[in-house]
């Protein structure tokens, strides 16, 4: 059986997810919930793929590792670009849960940036 360790950051996109979900559903807003739902396994598969070229597991030299990140993160951005243009198609509830699936990584990072600001003193 494949067993799959979540980060902290994994874990704080998808309480997050679950949390917009409720919301949307509470509020009637099934598009939204679709596409939170439809771009949720991808935010979190662009994550690993950017978190593994930033641990810089080849060993590579400096400006190589750089060029790694850089070149994966312009990849990413098109990507997302790409995911949002196609969401387009699915009207303006569904645009907003791929988006707010886009950007939960950025959320769960600043959440994790409180948490270490509030944690340290002076």
């Amino acid at each position: 059986m494949l067993k799959i360790k979540l980060t902290r950051t994994e874990k704080g996109m998808l309480a997050m997810a679950a949390l917009g979900a409720v919301a949307g559903l509470g509020g009637g807003y099934y598009s939204f919930v679709a596409g939170l739902g439809c771009v949720l396994p991808v935010s979190l598969l662009l994550l690993r793929w950017q978190v593994a070229a930033v641990d810089n597991l080849d060993n590579l030299p400096p400006r190589k590792a750089f060029n790694r990140f850089f070149g994966r993160s312009l990849i990413r951005s098109g990507l997302s670009l790409a995911l949002l243009g196609l969401a387009l198609a699915g009207g303006r509830e569904f645009l907003f849960g791929v988006l707010a699936g886009l950007v939960l990584q950025v959320l769960a990072y600043m959440g994790q940036a409180i948490l270490i600001i509030l944690g340290k003193e002076g």
